[in-house]
């Protein structure tokens, strides 16, 4: 029998409002519970998405999702990776400016993964989307990587749209947000 409301262990505001656009288009209401959870470290995203998804459905006992997105620049070896997060409290819009001054292939990727957890099963959702950085930084709302990078599709940085009150880009509107809610939608 399929809930009308799905809880989403998230501590990231821009994440829960992707994951709420997603699942409100389909009747569900996505209700977040803010819960920190201690991540373990490592490049395989997929590991992380499981071993966060057990530990948040341990704490709550209830079905719920789960997230994790991925960073990788190609021109730097698939730099951050999984460590976005961390990356995003130190550096500035201008250190990535930096970073990527002298690189010809301005090419970005942001992988996103949410996971549903339930007693029986973990069903994972994974999407990679294109983008590029910038040349200089662009917008004002969420972590300094938003201000730099053009996903693919939109003409304008993630900050830019979300400072237009935008949830969801273009490039946003088929992504692991969307294949999760059209999979729990048709359970």
């Amino acid at each position: 029998m399929k809930k009308s409301t799905l809880l989403c262990a998230t501590t990231n505001a821009q994440k829960f409002s992707i994951g709420q656009a997603a699942f409100s288009n389909r009747g569900i209401t996505l209700e977040q519970l803010v819960i920190d959870i201690d991540e373990i470290q490592g490049e395989d995203a997929d590991t992380i998405l499981h071993d966060k998804a057990r530990k948040a459905f341990a704490a709550i006992g209830k079905p719920l999702l789960v997230t994790d997105d991925s960073w990788s620049v190609p021109a730097l070896n698939g730099f951050p990776g999984p460590y976005m997060k961390s990356i995003n409290q130190w550096f500035t819009p201008e250190d990535f400016m930096a970073i990527m001054r002298d690189k010809t292939d301005r090419t970005i990727y942001l992988e996103q993964h949410v996971a549903y957890i339930d007693a029986d099963e973990i069903v994972t959702f994974n999407k990679r989307i294109k983008g590029v950085f910038v040349t200089e930084p662009r917008g004002h709302t969420g972590p300094p990587i938003m201000r730099v990078v053009e996903l693919e599709g939109d003409g304008a940085t993630i900050a830019e749209l979300q400072d237009k009150g935008i949830v969801q880009g273009h490039s946003l509107q088929d992504d692991a947000w969307t294949n999760a809610a059209d999979w729990y939608a048709s359970r």
